[in-house]
């Protein structure tokens, strides 16, 4: 199965097919077999282990099942929830085995459809799952192979290991400000205080009487022994900062303090050191995926953005046929809630994927910083005259059509073109402009109509308001005109 199904023919796939839905736990599956018209063939819930026991008993109970309902084949649904699922759905596609997933928030909407209760449990949950099959509301499992699945798994380890040096950071900045005032200002601010100079001496001293009575020949003597290629100036200057600022250290709790202090190095240079594996593996994967050269001759995009990009969507061609499945992956599509007169305000559906958007909006503000191309889009989507858009609307926009560059960029196998991205602009503007040569035509005809019934009579207040309106419409889109952006007609338009 693949992604390129509406839901009309996502029904039309599984309408002759037995639904096996699982809610998949960390123990046990749960199973019910269902068919398109919503019939149930077991009224009461199967249980099997999550195991590979359990998954051999659930193929002989799906193949007797399949039997006695009258099918040839059989689809299998589950959440993509957790990590229990990867292993049934990567045995099963294997097996080549069709494997879809329903949203987990979907499941828990259905539940009341079920019964009639809010009641939402494991033997409920697959009656649900079995509902959104026969609705078309399911994705197909995909398994990204090769690269690609090397690709995932680096990124998110990096990305793991990424959180794990920040918060353990943060635990360093935490003790230091407790119990070594003034230490962390002798380091730059760049991974200034997870530095191996000032890591080395914290390994030695923990709190101000310990920097105190190693003095700056001591330091000197740590930095030595480490290999370190340290300033005596440096060194003078943190034992300066600590005597300073002793006084306002807290100092109880010695011991354990000096515990807490060699406890938080040691995860952090783990984490480091991990990190920074984690990144050699992913600069060196990404060179590996087609198309990953066309994204990173755009600068401003770096091998960790590219990686994180194919990271989540994966193998771009096999999986999408146009860049709108793309947009809604990221759940940047526009969705409007409206009923009878009220017309809600747009927004972005938000359905997708977290981790692309955020990505996404990575690349942007790198991109904007420093490719000057992107910039007049950006101004283009604020100023223009027909909808104009808040800084913030406009980010997502541009998020928007980066997806639909990138998308190009890949399927066609083509370089970023600056101009083509730009061309873009001008065909809106050329569009609004001659909007504006019809409208001014159409003022025109109205004057002509107003003068001409005038003929042989005296100038009322209604005609001679009549005439200026007409004219406040004329000037508001030749000024419009004048700025490349044009709107229909001004507000003073429609009284004319």
């Amino acid at each position: 199965m693949s992604m390129h199904y509406t839901t009309k023919q996502k029904i039309e796939q599984v309408k002759n097919k037995l639904f096996v839905s699982i809610d998949v736990g960390k123990w046990f599956l749960h199973v019910k077999y269902m068919d398109y018209t919503r019939t149930v063939y077991n009224k009461k819930t199967y249980c099997f282990s999550n195991s590979s026991k359990g998954f051999d008993d659930l193929l002989d109970c799906t193949k007797t099942m399949l039997d006695a309902a009258g099918y040839d084949e059989a689809v299998f649904g589950m959440e993509p929830t957790g990590h229990y699922w990867l292993n049934p759905a990567i045995r099963l596609e294997s097996m080549c085995l069709p494997v879809v997933t329903v949203n987990q928030n979907h499941t828990k909407n259905v539940a009341e459809i079920v019964d009639g209760s809010q009641r939402k449990d494991d033997n409920k949950d697959p009656e649900g799952i079995g509902i959104l099959m026969a609705l078309g509301a399911w994705t197909p499992f995909y398994r990204p192979e090769g690269e690609y699945a090397e690709i995932r798994k680096a990124y998110r380890l990096l990305e793991r290991w990424t959180e794990d040096t920040t918060r353990y950071t943060n635990e360093l900045h935490g003790y230091l400000d407790k119990h070594l005032p003034g230490y962390e200002s002798c380091f730059g601010k760049d991974r200034g205080i997870t530095s191996a100079l000032c890591l080395s001496v914290l390994k030695k001293a923990a709190l101000p009487e310990d920097i105190l009575d190693l003095g700056a020949a001591g330091i000197m003597n740590i930095w030595k022994e480490s290999g370190l290629h340290g300033k005596k100036d440096k060194a003078e200057k943190i034992v300066n900062a600590v005597y300073s600022s002793k006084g306002y250290a807290i100092t109880d709790g010695a011991e354990t303090a000096r515990y807490e202090l060699s406890s938080i190095i040691r995860k952090l240079e783990l984490a480091i050191e991990t990190e920074d594996g984690a990144e050699r593996l992913v600069r060196k994967t990404v060179e590996l995926i087609p198309g990953a050269q066309h994204l990173l001759k755009i600068k401003g995009i770096s091998y960790r953005t590219a990686a994180g990009f194919f990271a989540i969507v994966g193998d771009l061609k096999k999986r999408f046929s146009n860049s709108k499945q793309l947009i809604k992956l990221a759940g940047l599509n526009i969705v409007i809630h409206s009923s009878g007169r009220h017309k809600g305000e747009a927004h972005i559906s938000k359905r997708g994927c977290p981790e692309l958007r955020t990505a996404l909006y990575r690349v942007l503000t790198a991109l904007l910083e420093n490719t000057p191309a992107f910039k007049p889009i950006k101004e283009h989507y604020m100023t223009r005259t027909d909808h104009p858009l808040s800084a913030i609307k406009a980010n997502v926009a541009m998020c928007n059509k980066l997806l639909r560059i990138f998308y190009a960029m890949i399927v066609h196998d083509e370089d970023f073109d600056e101009k083509k991205m730009l061309g873009d602009i001008k065909r809106m503007d050329k569009t609004k402009v001659s909007s504006a040569v019809n409208e001014a035509g159409k003022l025109t005809n109205e004057l002509d109509l107003v003068l001409y019934g005038m003929q042989g009579e005296t100038l009322t207040c209604e005609t001679v308001e009549k005439i200026r309106g007409i004219g406040r419409a004329m000037k508001g889109l030749v000024a419009s005109a004048e700025r490349g952006t044009v709107k229909e007609a001004v507000p003073d338009a429609a009284g004319a």
